[in-house]
């Protein structure tokens, strides 16, 4: 036997494992296992594709309470002219304040932090980033919507990409934020993934009093424990006793894992995996974003068994 093809026989027996635990990857990752209760767990980070695939399953399989769990999201919004984000904080914040908007022709936005103005700019529909001449110090800001031309009152009129003080979100500052409609009435706004996937299911056409937010906040080393250790939290409150985690794709056994080892051995966890288009369970390895997802998952089972390693 030549040098070479003793090579290749050698590599052959670790390769074929390989090859093996590759195809059944996806199918053992993206579980979907019920535990037969009437609680549904969203995992806030979806995209409104997944969000309108869970209001149609909280409707057809009957679930009576839905929670939204999610991390602090970056701090953007889109605001029709005359809409304004209120947003409050705990004490007086320093820093030099920087936001990133976007809008349609004529549109613009003002920047009130206490009494003074410190920004108010137009806009072009090329996201630019804007910058406070001067270090602001304020326990609160009005960030309002404005356009100098014909404009249709029913269109959003800009975007903010994200907004911060000092390098720090703004999210992670504040102690509430709310939208002002033109009308003046006031509505909580999204600090969170649990707040902003509770709002869509809510505009999807699910009773508000059915969804339940349950945010996480600060900067977490593992968003996904955080969200569970919170939600664990709640779950202690509201006395559950079982509940079903949707998720999309691959993240599923990760996930189901995490809230288990959050809510304790008394807790009935079962989980759900929508399709992830990319990671589908037919040809994922076609897709470069399947092999980053499956590896990924691969690279986090770890994170559970650290967590009883570190809690």
């Amino acid at each position: 036997m030549t040098r070479g093809k003793f090579f290749l026989w050698l590599l052959a027996g670790p390769m074929s494992v390989l090859a093996a635990m590759l195809a059944v990857a996806h199918p053992h990752l993206a579980v979907t296992e019920r535990s037969g209760g009437d609680v549904l767990v969203v995992e806030g980070w979806m995209q409104p594709p997944h969000l309108e695939q869970v209001a149609h399953l909280a409707d057809s399989l009957r679930y009576q309470r839905i929670y939204t769990t999610g991390s602090v999201r970056p701090f953007a919004y889109y605001l029709r002219v005359g809409e304004s984000i209120d947003v409050r904080f705990a004490s007086s914040i320093k820093g030099t304040l920087r936001l990133n908007v976007s809008g349609n022709t004529g549109g613009g936005f003002r920047v009130i932090a206490g009494q003074d103005t410190v920004l108010e700019r137009t806009v072009e529909p090329v996201p630019a980033v804007f910058v406070s001449a001067q270090e602001i110090i304020t326990d609160h800001l009005l960030i309002t919507s404005l356009n100098t031309g014909q404009v249709d009152h029913d269109r959003d009129n800009i975007f903010i990409q994200f907004m911060s003080i000092g390098g720090e979100n703004v999210h992670l500052l504040q102690t509430y934020t709310w939208f002002i409609r033109t009308d003046g009435k006031m509505e909580p706004a999204w600090p969170t993934y649990a707040h902003k996937a509770a709002a869509d299911l809510i505009q999807l056409g699910m009773n508000k009093d059915q969804v339940i937010g349950v945010p996480s906040w600060g900067k977490p080393d593992s968003r996904s424990w955080a969200n569970a250790n919170y939600f664990a939290i709640r779950a202690q409150k509201d006395t559950l006793k079982s509940f079903d985690v949707v998720t999309v794709g691959v993240h599923a056994r990760r996930s189901r894992e995490l809230f288990r080892r959050a809510c304790g051995s008394d807790m009935r966890v079962g989980v759900i995996s929508l399709e992830d288009p990319n990671c589908p369970a037919s040809g994922w390895w076609r897709k470069r974003s399947g092999w980053i997802q499956i590896l990924k998952e691969i690279g986090g089972s770890s994170e559970p068994i650290a967590v009883d390693l570190t809690h």
